[in-house]
């Protein structure tokens, strides 16, 4: 007997046994009925022999497991769509094929149908064995890697909202006093300006950072343009907003070049609000663009503490923080995400330009990018 009419021979005890296993696996279980707990079992085994009685090479095979997931659902799919529905987790739906592959080996061991040797079965049944904690193991880890970096996104993200909010609510309330003096109220209203500003950042660093890890990118759409006036208009942006800051901004050379002038402005932004956000206020944040024959050149220097080597490594990674040198809460308008710098990193990359940062006590710590003049493909 063929392998696969065993398994549809066996058909009902393999399901009943899938629907087993599946009860054990979560206390809502118990109560779940059988009818949840087979749930698509029926259809994925049947799945599996046509599968198995499909002649296929190698090669085919290879191609079919290395493809990317199709639009149409597989009844796989599907089990797994109802099983995250059910509280399951990945781990637990790995499992359940694990044991489905286990039972229906053992089941055809010690049946009188088996024609190869029951040793040589045992020997595969323990390789399987071995892959499947392996796989447990790494999908484990995995899982409980991604719920981390899960929560602490989040918890960091209702941090940073609440700060603005609270100086937002903060300065509301001193604007209502009739008795407030002209210059608090204008401090109240900057800090009610600074915070508004600091939450529009957040929702935009977000938006970027979910479109790139969906795979489609940040949207680069390029026009003749010139980096100096961009340069001039987020500085002056900048300046308003941190007055008791100091800025000096140098230009030279040719700076009218093809680029999306509002995600460079962008780019300036996140780096100088980084700058003050990690910088000695004391010191003058410098903004430089240059022009130079195949680029344009920028950069932006601040003079705050040294980065260690090693957080210069994975500076550019969401998530990472380097500590501010500042206690000042009003000037970090920069999110504490650690998104701000990936965002600079992925619109670069989008004009096939690089960005480097250096940082040392002689020169300070500076982030320089190039953009090229001409690239692969432009946008008209």
């Amino acid at each position: 007997m063929k392998f696969h009419t065993f398994i549809n021979d066996n058909l009902e005890a393999i399901v009943s046994e899938w629907e087993a296993f599946a009860r054990t696996l979560l206390p809502a279980a118990e109560s779940m009925s059988d009818l949840a707990l087979r749930d698509h079992g029926r259809e994925i085994v049947l799945a599996i022999i046509e599968d198995m009685q499909t002649s296929r090479s190698d090669a085919d095979r290879s191609a079919r497991f290395s493809q990317a997931p199709v639009a149409v659902e597989t009844v796989a799919g599907a089990h797994g769509a109802m099983r995250h529905a059910a509280g399951f987790d990945i781990a637990q739906v790995v499992s359940e094929f694990n044991a489905l592959r286990s039972s229906v080996l053992a089941l055809w061991r010690d049946s009188d149908a088996a024609a190869v040797d029951r040793l040589a079965i045992d020997e595969m049944a323990r390789f399987n064995r071995a892959i499947d904690q392996a796989l447990g193991e790494s999908v484990n880890r995995y899982s409980s890697m991604v719920a981390a970096s899960r929560d602490l996104f989040l918890a960091v993200l209702a941090h940073d909202m609440r700060s603005p909010l609270q100086g937002i609510v903060t300065a509301s309330h001193l604007l209502i006093m009739p008795e407030l003096s002209e210059p608090d109220r204008m401090r109240a209203a900057l800090r009610i300006r600074r915070a508004s500003e600091t939450m529009v950042s957040l929702t935009t660093d977000l938006v970027e950072f979910t479109r790139s890890r969906l795979g489609r990118g940040i949207p680069i759409r390029r026009s003749r343009s010139d980096i100096g006036q961009v340069c001039e208009a987020e500085i002056d942006a900048v300046r308003a907003t941190y007055p008791q800051q100091k800025f000096t901004l140098r230009t030279s050379g040719d700076l009218t070049i093809q680029v999306d002038a509002p995600r460079v402005r962008q780019v300036i932004a996140n780096l100088l609000n980084n700058a003050i956000q990690h910088g000695d206020e004391k010191t003058e944040v410098w903004l430089n663009a240059s022009g130079e024959e195949h680029s344009a050149v920028l950069s932006v220097t601040n003079f705050g503490s040294v980065i260690p080597p090693d957080a210069l490594q994975t500076i550019f990674e969401p998530l990472v923080q380097v500590p501010a040198t500042t206690s000042d809460l009003n000037r970090r308008q920069a999110s504490s995400l650690g998104l701000g710098l990936y965002i600079v990193r992925e619109i670069v990359i989008g004009h096939q330009g690089t960005i480097d940062v250096h940082s040392a006590v002689d020169t300070g710590t500076v982030f320089t990018i190039r953009l090229p003049r001409a690239t692969l493909s432009q946008d008209a």
